[in-house]
């Protein structure tokens, strides 16, 4: 009988155990616990053109607003290269108003006016010497054959003097010298009365005809103003050239580091004098509206986490203290993911990363840091996330 009661009252224990376990397994949870970590995102800053730094206006640990300057690079070739750009912007732009607005009255008329200039010269051409310049050169003639007839006289009878030694060496010398001249006097006129009776050559009469053409179809081209192509050249000249300028204020915008949005200086890798090459990180940055807790939430326990559901968030650095929190994203992917998940228990080594925004207006959240975050959980959900 005692032995049989032993048995019962072993029964009893081992009765009461499993019930306790099981109810244990299967009661409703209210909250569930996830230890993790604070991560911020951090921004490494730097300059696509590098140079030597003039000025470093902050330093590590530093609360900086967005827009603030935080390091400055020398550029005294880009701002002169600046200046350049913008005095051939000047000149371009003049030059393409100068092609809209076409030739000014005046040099319409200065066209014109060398166009009859031309015609006219050309019906002279044509024309010939008139008949006073041909009477000119008859006289001229005539008087050239006078002139050689007296010297030719003088000079002989100079000589006839000198053999009479009544005539001196020099003079026969100037009575020889006047008769050479007479005979190159008389030589000219004959030229000039031949040129004025035969007239112009053809080829001269051909050259002003065909200025004539170019000039009366230069005050054509004038009179019809600019040509559409030059003007769209001239255009496309101030484009370029605003182009240009504008790719030069990118490169001295480069030249100065700004915080992209509010944040915590991290890290300063340079001082004043330091020479950086371009594309190499010299500030980093923590963002301050970018701070989350990183968690990991098991697969059997992953049903009762929702995007944008709100939790509560522990550190040890403030105990007694929750701070809200509110989940952003549940990865689509698991981790630490076992080679063969084949029992209930494994499962439960099967993780998904998520993310829970934390408001960090008192800077109470460290990157690193040991966080816990607690998500609310109701009876129905945890009777549906209930382990089997």
């Amino acid at each position: 009988m005692v032995r049989i009661l032993a048995l019962v009252a072993a029964s009893a224990v081992v009765a009461g155990a499993a019930w306790f376990a099981y109810s244990w397994w299967t009661a409703p949870r209210h909250v569930l616990w996830l230890p993790g970590a604070v991560e911020v995102q951090e921004v490494r800053l730097g300059s696509k053109v590098g140079g030597r730094v003039a000025e470093v206006r902050v330093v590590e640990g530093e609360h900086v607003k967005m827009g603030d300057v935080l390091v400055r690079f020398e550029a005294p070739e880009l701002e002169a290269q600046r200046d350049q750009l913008e005095a051939r912007l000047r000149q371009s732009e003049s030059l393409l108003q100068k092609a809209n607005a076409g030739p000014l009255d005046e040099e319409r008329e200065a066209a014109r006016a060398a166009a009859r200039a031309a015609q006219a010269k050309s019906k002279m051409m044509e024309k010939g010497f008139r008949e006073e310049e041909k009477k000119q050169a008859e006289a001229a003639y005539d008087a050239a054959i006078a002139e050689l007839d007296w010297a030719n006289r003088e000079s002989k009878r100079v000589d006839r003097l000198k053999e009479t030694r009544s005539a001196t060496q020099a003079d026969v010398d100037l009575a020889r010298s006047n008769l050479d001249r007479a005979k190159a006097k008389l030589e000219d006129a004959v030229a000039r009365k031949q040129m004025t009776t035969v007239g112009m050559r053809e080829e001269e009469r051909e050259a002003a005809k065909l200025e004539a053409e170019r000039l009366q179809a230069l005050s054509k081209l004038t009179e019809r103003g600019t040509r559409e192509e030059d003007k769209a050249v001239a255009q496309y000249t101030v484009k370029e050239t605003i182009g240009k300028l504008r790719e030069l204020e990118a490169n001295l915008n480069e030249a100065v580091i700004k915080a992209p949005e509010d944040a915590v200086v991290e890290v300063v890798a340079v001082r004043k004098g330091d020479l950086v090459p371009p594309n190499q990180p010299v500030i980093r940055i923590l963002r301050a509206a970018d701070l989350w807790v990183k968690v990991y939430v098991p697969e059997t326990d992953l049903g009762l986490v929702k995007l944008d559901q709100e939790v509560e968030v522990t550190v040890d650095s403030h105990p007694g203290r929750r701070f809200k929190g509110k989940v952003s994203f549940i990865a689509g992917v698991s981790e630490f993911t076992p080679r063969n998940i084949q029992s209930a228990d494994q499962r439960k080594h099967q993780v998904f990363g998520v993310k829970v925004l934390v408001e960090n207006s008192e800077g109470v959240f460290k990157s690193g840091m040991a966080a816990q975050v607690y998500v609310p959980v109701s009876a129905a959900a945890s009777s549906q996330g209930a382990h089997p």
